[in-house]
């Protein structure tokens, strides 16, 4: 136990002196601050570092106007791609529209094909009509003139001469009235009068009105011709 105390007081460090106080007196004067010596001044560029320094400001105001320029190019490029897409939106819609508009359903499609067997049956129909009135309107025309023959007959037909006409060759299914209403239909159109059974028949002596021969020449005079 003695001995762990003295080796500590051992081990201690001995208390430091108390400073002496100092005596008042004059106050010493103090030596002047030493103040740094100034920077160094950069010396001036020489004349070849002058001009280094100005070619290469030069060369790099350059590339920055270049890519000025690059960028406004890019930028008209782009401006330019828009409108393009937005006129390719613009005729895709309308085309979409378009065909939207034309296309037509399977019912539609249908009922066009109805309408157009209809239209066509109703031509065939009609034109069969037309065939029939003819053909009634020839056998009536027939029939009056067969008539207005039989009530002539009797008298002594009176025969023509040194008069113009026009000469017609009988075909088959002809009858004189028709020919006579034919040729009057084109004497109208050219401005001209109209001719009748009787003047036809003094225009042909011997010729029968009621059997007429295919291949068979029949003179139809010209209006004014014959009275």
């Amino acid at each position: 136990m003695l001995s762990a105390v003295a080796v500590f007081a051992f081990a201690q460090d001995p208390p430091a002196p108390t400073p002496a106080p100092v005596p008042a007196g004059p106050a010493k004067p103090q030596a002047p601050a030493i103040k740094p010596a100034p920077a160094a001044t950069p010396a001036a560029p020489t004349g070849a570092q002058a001009r280094y320094f100005a070619e290469q400001f030069r060369r790099l105001r350059g590339e920055i106007e270049e890519l000025k320029g690059a960028h406004a190019l890019q930028q008209q490029q782009t401006d330019k791609f828009k409108i393009q897409v937005r006129k390719l939106k613009n005729d895709n819609q309308m085309l979409t529209r378009k065909l939207a508009g034309n296309v037509a359903t399977a019912d539609e499609v249908k009922a066009l094909q109805a309408a157009l067997k209809e239209m066509d049956a109703n031509r065939l129909k009609d034109r069969a009509i037309v065939q029939k009135t003819l053909a009634d309107l020839g056998k009536l025309i027939a029939k009056v003139a067969q008539q207005k023959a039989a009530a002539v007959e009797p008298n002594p037909r009176v025969v023509a001469q040194n008069f113009k006409f026009n000469t017609h060759k009988v075909e088959s299914g002809e009858f004189l009235g028709t020919i006579i209403i034919a040729y009057n239909l084109a004497y109208k159109d050219e401005g001209l009068g109209t001719v009748t059974q009787s003047q036809v028949l003094k225009a042909n002596p011997g010729l029968n009105p009621n059997r007429l021969l295919v291949g068979q020449k029949i003179k139809i005079p010209l209006p004014g011709e014959i009275k």
